[in-house]
């Protein structure tokens, strides 16, 4: 007999609170944060380059990537190691373990955040030479952050492990940004012209406090999610973990990072500028991979565990469902809101336009096949992630070092294109081969 439109209402609730159940909301929250946190980027970036100028705003973008890449890897991996592991462990009740890898973390981190300042310290010189004086002072100031923005990039690995999407994303994408916001335009009003230099050390400011943030929001909720005992120490396996999980990193810090550092040996600040301000644009489309990514992350690393050799098909299928549509639909938003929304930026962005829409391009192929990745590197083979990854920068690097000479910004977003595509094909294989998932064809499980 047909159901009638308040009969199925009971039954659609019920599986839209399954859905939650299952994860969406942790996307949800992810995207809400992200969304927010790109207003502020947006503030952010907009502030800056009308303050500093397309060719100083440049070079503090170069500066920053690299301080960036140095942060993340500080952690040698243990940021997203925390999320498969924690993960794990609490599925299991392993508490023991749990404590004793929340302190090596935290080791790990302290002792790789005074490695990476070092070699950055050591690596200043080279500033000069490549993108001009600015850019080593820049440096040597923005040496500061490093610690804090690693101790801010493990404790969100340690929140998401746990599902706790606010709290893992809000002190690096709101307080950061919003404090450097404050600090930025009150120097601005009060004090002007402000020079790079001192928006560098707002950059210090903000990353010690949002890292305060980190601590106080995340500290609290984990002795209760995970009781303190006694430690346990997996330390050869969080070393074999380790390695590939910090080359995956490595490879997909490379991937978003390196057409910008390598175009700005070619072109010049102000171009990179530019260019800069159309990744930022790009970036947007890009909020919804990472809300995927962040909400599955810890679904993938407990489907692992399951007897059930679909249960991370399932799960893959349904995070690249949810990006699918909304990304594409958002990509062709993107491109014809680009010249209107660089204009903001100044006058002197909106000739980045058509690098806006090579590199949206570049990211909604990514959004198209979903994170396969992050299934790769929750279900224990990071190796993979990082080889397909580092094709693709290597893909990046070489397209922006050989088409930049001659097509100046354009070269490095038809680059980007090349490594999406490069590294893209090579995870599905992956895919494929290691987890039995053909990504295009929906998984039919038997009730």
């Amino acid at each position: 007999m047909p159901q009638t439109a308040d009969q199925d209402r009971p039954a659609l609730l019920a599986r839209l609170g399954a859905m939650l159940a299952r994860g969406r909301g942790h996307a949800l929250a992810a995207l809400g944060v992200r969304l927010s946190a790109a207003g502020l980027a947006y503030l952010l970036q907009i502030l800056l380059a009308r303050v500093l100028g397309p060719a100083d705003y440049g070079t503090y973008n170069i500066t920053w990537n690299i301080l960036t890449i140095g942060g993340f890897l500080a952690t040698l991996g243990f940021s997203e190691l925390a999320v498969r592991f924690l993960a794990q462990y609490h599925a299991r009740n392993e508490f023991a373990l749990a404590s004793g890898f929340l302190r090596t973390g935290l080791m790990v981190t302290t002792i790789g955040a005074l490695m990476a300042a070092l070699a950055g310290f050591l690596m200043a010189p080279l500033m000069t030479q490549a993108y001009g004086p600015l850019a080593e002072t820049l440096l040597r100031l923005g040496l500061l952050a490093l610690p804090f923005f690693a101790l801010t990039d493990y404790l969100e690995g340690v929140a998401r492990s746990q599902g706790w999407t606010i709290r893992a994303l809000t002190p690096p994408y709101v307080v950061r940004q919003g404090l450097i916001i404050l600090i930025v335009l009150g120097l601005a009003v009060a004090t002007p012209p402000v020079a790079p230099q001192t928006v560098m050390l707002a950059t210090v400011i903000a990353s010690a406090l949002a890292a305060l943030a980190h601590v106080l929001l995340v500290s609290m909720p984990v002795q209760k999610a995970l009781p303190s005992t006694p430690p346990a120490y997996d330390l050869a396996g969080w070393r074999r973990a380790a390695g590939p999980t910090l080359l995956a990193d490595l490879a997909m810090l490379a991937r978003l990072n390196v057409d910008l550092i390598v175009l700005g040996l070619f072109v010049s600040p102000t171009e990179v500028g530019q260019y800069f301000a159309a990744t930022r644009l790009a970036s947007l489309l890009g909020l919804i991979e990472f809300a995927i990514r962040a909400g599955m992350g810890h679904r993938f690393a407990r489907a692992a565990q399951e007897a059930d050799p679909l249960a991370i098909a399932r799960v893959y299928g349904e995070a690249r469902r949810m990006a699918l549509v909304p990304g594409l639909l958002a990509s062709l938003a993107l491109m014809l809101a680009s010249p209107y929304v660089l204009r903001i930026f100044g006058p002197d962005f909106v000739a980045a336009s058509p690098l806006a829409a090579l590199l949206i391009t570049a990211v909604a192929l990514r959004l198209i096949i979903g994170p396969a990745d992050e299934a790769l590197a929750m279900s224990g083979h990071p190796g993979l992630v990082w080889r397909a990854n580092g094709l693709a920068a290597l893909t990046m690097g070489l397209g922006t070092a050989l088409l930049a000479p001659h097509l100046g910004a354009s070269g490095a977003a038809l680059a980007n294109i090349l490594g999406a595509l490069t590294g893209g094909l090579l995870v599905l294989v992956y895919l494929r081969r290691h987890l039995g998932i053909h990504p295009f064809r929906r998984e039919r499980v038997t009730p």
